[in-house]
């Protein structure tokens, strides 16, 4: 499990399983927006908000377990050149979500910062070579029942393509079968994770 904490450079606040960094926040009657990710001094991937005080804190309560509990965290990149949105495919042999689109990305490695883990995966499942510029959104999901316990945590992150070229997937046997440059006014009507469509009002933020 990834230990992922939320931080306004002065205090930090684990992420309970389960729960948003929003919820996380607002237990401490705070709110705020994104800024940067990375390692603590502690190896905990790090979360940085600016935040603002907005009253009483509110009282949050992590969902009980129904299953083994796993977290996963994944760093993603939003690319965008000549007025088209860097897409992925996953494989068709993915589970529940073989054949859709998603955003370019994966899961952080053991001891791998954010940022590099984005620039690995986007040349992985993309074959382009990106600068992340910053971090724009963390989305969370959370899967209970039948023996499943699933916390997933994604950071995602705007990155300019110096030099882009023709979409093509690196990496071999992976969860990616596809890539492309998509048009904007044609990813609305791809099959795609629920990623894109939260993440797509950050382009050109």
């Amino acid at each position: 499990m990834t230990d992922v904490v939320i931080t306004d450079g002065r205090r930090s606040w684990p992420l309970p399983h389960g729960l948003d960094p929003t919820d996380v926040l607002a237990a401490h009657g705070l709110v705020g927006e994104p800024v940067g990710s990375g390692r603590d001094g502690h190896g905990r991937v790090a979360v940085r908000y600016e935040v603002r005080e907005v009253g009483e804190p509110v009282a949050v309560t992590p969902p009980e377990p129904t299953g083994p509990r796993q977290q996963r965290l994944g760093a993603y990149a939003l690319v965008v050149d000549r007025g088209c949105l860097l897409l992925s495919r996953l494989a068709g042999h993915v589970p529940g979500v073989g054949g859709l689109w998603t955003l370019p990305g994966g899961g952080v490695e053991p001891g791998e910062g954010p940022v590099e883990a984005t620039v690995r995966e986007v040349w992985e499942e993309a074959g382009q070579e990106v600068l992340v510029e910053g971090l724009v959104q963390v989305q969370t999901a959370h899967w209970a029942g039948e023996g499943e316990d699933f916390h997933a945590v994604r950071l995602i992150h705007r990155a300019r393509c110096p030099h882009p070229r023709p979409a093509r997937v690196t990496e071999v046997d992976g969860s990616t079968g596809e890539a492309a440059w998509v048009p904007f006014d044609e990813v609305s009507s791809l099959p795609q994770t629920g990623m894109i469509a939260p993440a797509v009002r950050f382009v050109g933020a």
